[in-house]
Order: C-alpha cells, then sequence, then structure tokens
C-alpha cells in the first residue's frame, strides 16, 4: 500500500509539474508550425498569423545557400529550406523558407567554399536540417513568390 501511495504522490506532483512546464514551453515555442504551414499562411498572405516572438521548430533540405558576407566577424548566410507533398503518384508540391544566418557561430559551419576535410557539422546543399528561429518577415524569391524569412538561432544536422 505505501508503494501505491507514493507512486501517486510521484505521479500528481509529475503531473503538475509537466503542466507548468508545458505551459512555460508552449509560450515561448510554436512547435505546432512547420515550413508547409508556414509557407501556406504567406502564399495566402496570413503571415500575421506567425508568431514572431515564438521560437520555431523547422526541419527541411537545404535547397541553396548564398552566403552574403563571409567574413567570420560579421558572417551573414541566406539559406533555403524546402519541404515537399507527394501529390498522387507524378506530382510534389515543394514548400520553403529562407534562413537568414549570421554571426561567427554559422562561419565555419557554411564558408563560402568547401574546405578539402569539411568538418562533421559543416551544412552544405542537400543536408537535412533542423533550425530553431523566429519569424523575421516576408522576402521574394527569384520566381516573384513572397516566402517567409526566419531568422535562423542555431541550426543542427539530421544525417
Amino acid at each position: 500500500m505505501k508503494r501505491f501511495v507514493l507512486f501517486a504522490l510521484l505521479m500528481s506532483a509529475g503531473s503538475l509539474l509537466y503542466a507548468l512546464d508545458q505551459k512555460a514551453f508552449d509560450s515561448v515555442v510554436d512547435f505546432n508550425l512547420n515550413v508547409q504551414q508556414i509557407d501556406t499562411l504567406v502564399s495566402q498572405s496570413k503571415q500575421g498569423e506567425i508568431d514572431p516572438g515564438k521560437f520555431l521548430v523547422l526541419n527541411g533540405s537545404v535547397a541553396s545557400i548564398e552566403v552574403i558576407r563571409p567574413a567570420e566577424k560579421d558572417y551573414l548566410a541566406l539559406v533555403e529550406l524546402v519541404t515537399g507533398k507527394w501529390t498522387g503518384l507524378e506530382k510534389v508540391n515543394l514548400y520553403r523558407v529562407y534562413l537568414i544566418l549570421s554571426g561567427p557561430g554559422f562561419f565555419k559551419r557554411m564558408p563560402a567554399r568547401e574546405p578539402v576535410n569539411p568538418p562533421s557539422d559543416m551544412i552544405a546543399v542537400n543536408d537535412q536540417i533542423m533550425v530553431v528561429g523566429t519569424y523575421a518577415d516576408v522576402g521574394q524569391a527569384p520566381d516573384g513568390k513572397n516566402v517567409a524569412v526566419i531568422r535562423g538561432l542555431e541550426v543542427r544536422n539530421m544525417q
């Protein structure tokens, strides 16, 4: 009986702590949005539904990397992050956002020219990545389509 009471008390305390932690998490992270949903909101001019004050956790493939400022001190890169979804057996719908990655932390991970011996955490085209960032604005892709711009804070290779 003592074990059951102790177990019940621990479960109650654990549930209370979990609820507090979950509420705090939900107040700072929008874990419900993905690249497809963000792309759809922006294409429908509903980007106001994306909270710029919350962190986004996104994953996808790196379609392109454009290093804008290659110096380590003020490094800046624009990364196109894409995901796709099959419609039937013959058509793939492509969804994308642009990531702005800045600062010395990204310098070695996305050099302007690929080194002979790349580091294991280097990010390159076609890599599957996960990014934590915040919604910044709407930009325009080369094809004229409006695209969400996400300020990337942290990026990890998924491979």
